[in-house]
């Protein structure tokens, strides 16, 4: 029997979560900005990023002119999935 589905195995992965959270509390951001935000590397939050925008919780935009900077946001239902996420959150932050 499986599991749910192969969307939550994204949610486990590493910085998923953190991701989420992040976008959901500051909105759309540059891709940039938030890897700086999660981790001291690039290479794990860029993943995460594009399996999130692959099934179908954050979305991407690009500048048409120069830089050609990249943003991220979340999409409706990501935004329900984070709303979940951060309820999570203060659920620990009680426990203090």
């Amino acid at each position: 029997m499986r599991c749910a589905n192969d969307k939550l195995a994204v949610l486990e992965e590493r910085h998923a979560l953190r991701l989420l959270y992040f976008l959901y509390n500051n909105g759309r951001s540059q891709r940039s900005s938030l890897y700086g935000a999660i981790s001291r590397t690039t290479t794990a939050p860029m993943k995460r990023v594009n399996e999130l925008i692959a099934i179908g919780l954050v979305k991407e935009s690009a500048m048409s002119t120069a830089p050609f900077t990249k943003n991220v946001e979340l999409t409706e239902r990501g935004r329900e999935v984070a709303r979940h996420v951060v309820e999570i959150e203060k659920i620990f932050s009680a426990e203090s």
